[in-house]
């Protein structure tokens, strides 16, 4: 009889303690779960006054959203490696990719005049230039100068690719590339400008994107698009404070700053967008900069 108790109290122990290490580790899962929905969103993006609507809206969520700053060629690299989860990706690097796909309605665009991607000519004339000095960096920009001088010009000249965007104002070539920020403070006092969103719209009649927003194919991370919109949104109601800021930060005028936000770039990646995308494709195509048979792949939520 003795034994017979002592055994059931062996088997008692034993099931109170497997009772115990379960709910442990029941607990642990519990703990991982709760510390997995906490995790932040990582955002990618270049840190233009172009995308500053965007990045207050990412701002105003801070507790749900880390934002890292990056050049565009290196943002895809870090989404890859699953270092980010969202990010502002060139029309260019899109198409020269393959695993990303497009949240709809949001993008980096101009339908004319942008002021932030210009080719400076110190040839007397466009169709005397014969070498083009271009950033490694600004890959889209790179092929739209490339697709404008050929199809609007007939111009096929020597590129020269620069590590250094600093050197590009140097670098003794017909022209030169500039993009961003700083293609809004270089003087154009003796160069021939064009503004390559400008250039575009006259060849195509079309808006030009320069970027999108993409993630990984297959992240199912939900309500991308919406948070995009809400980011935007956001920033736009505030085009006002970003101006101010941005003219301080620039050096430039606060009205020549808050047109290039409200007038200039469009946000929005609409039909008009969707097929100026696929246009510049198509050149990008026909010159060999981009391989055939890419598709426009957009995030399914």
């Amino acid at each position: 009889m003795d034994d017979v108790c002592s055994v059931f109290q062996h088997v008692y122990t034993f099931s109170l303690l497997l009772y115990l290490v379960t709910d442990i580790l029941l607990s642990f899962n519990l703990q991982d779960e709760k510390l997995n929905s906490m995790v932040k969103l990582k955002i990618g993006v270049v840190p233009y006054m172009n995308a500053k609507p965007f990045i207050y809206g990412f701002e105003k969520r801070a507790d749900e959203i880390d934002i890292v700053y990056g050049v565009p060629s290196v943002l895809p690299e870090m989404l890859e490696n699953d270092k980010l989860d969202l990010i502002s990706m060139p029309s260019a690097g899109y198409f020269r990719s393959t695993g990303y796909e497009i949240i709809p309605g949001s993008s980096i665009a101009s339908n004319g005049l942008v002021e932030s991607v210009k080719l400076f000519i110190r040839a007397s004339s466009i169709e005397k230039i014969r070498t083009v000095a271009l950033d490694k960096d600004s890959l889209t920009s790179c092929v739209l100068t490339k697709i404008i001088l050929w199809k609007k010009y007939s111009l096929k000249p020597e590129y020269i690719v620069l590590d250094d965007k600093r050197k590009i104002y140097n670098e003794y070539a017909d022209a030169f590339l500039v993009i961003g920020d700083d293609a809004m403070n270089v003087r154009e006092e003796g160069f021939i400008v064009l503004d390559l969103g400008q250039e575009w719209n006259e060849l195509t009649g079309l808006p030009f994107v320069y970027a999108v927003w993409v993630a990984k194919a297959g992240s199912k991370i939900h309500g991308l698009g919406k948070l995009l919109t809400d980011a935007r949104e956001y920033g736009l109601g505030l085009v006002d404070e970003i101006a101010d800021a941005e003219a301080g930060r620039l050096g430039m005028e606060k009205e020549r700053c808050l047109w290039y936000l409200k007038e200039s770039i469009k946000y929005s990646l609409g039909e008009q967008e969707i097929l100026g995308l696929k246009s510049f494709y198509d050149y990008a195509v026909e010159m060999g900069e981009v391989e055939e048979g890419v598709k426009l792949e957009f995030y399914n939520e």
